[in-house]
């Protein structure tokens, strides 16, 4: 399937919590907030809802592919969730740039839906540990 000039396969999680963070500009040199600090006052928030969108549509494969109403968990260490958790993970990463009070539900359903919390979301969760040493 090609969406734009991106080719990926529909239930290819991981290619859209990849494609969400190239689009938002997230690199390995990037700065404290996440961002480049090239061009970031121009350009950062309709490239943050292209990334928001790419995210929106990785999380909604994920919804269509568990039974509702889901209420069981996915836990990281089982190798089959872990794509789930990197989208629901990348949504609320780049949800909190725009909305953090709405990704803060995110992280928090992310560290409920893993209660071991590998990716580290109760650190950013309301009411989760805010120690700096982490």
């Amino acid at each position: 399937m090609t969406i734009g000039d991106r080719r990926l396969h529909p239930r290819d999680l991981d290619a859209y919590a990849t494609i969400a963070y190239e689009i938002a500009g997230l690199h390995q040199d990037e700065d404290e907030d996440g961002f480049d600090d090239e061009d970031q006052d121009d350009e950062v928030p309709s490239e943050l809802d292209a990334a928001l969108e790419w995210a929106r549509a990785g999380v909604c494969v994920l919804q269509q592919s568990l039974p509702w109403p889901f209420t069981d968990v996915l836990l990281y260490s089982e190798l089959d969730n872990r794509p789930a958790h990197r989208i629901l993970y990348c949504y609320a990463d780049l949800l909190r740039h725009r909305d953090p009070k709405a990704a803060a539900a995110w992280f928090t359903a992310l560290v409920y839906l893993n209660p071991n919390d590998n990716l580290g979301a109760r650190f950013i969760a309301p009411d989760g540990p805010r120690d700096s040493r982490f």
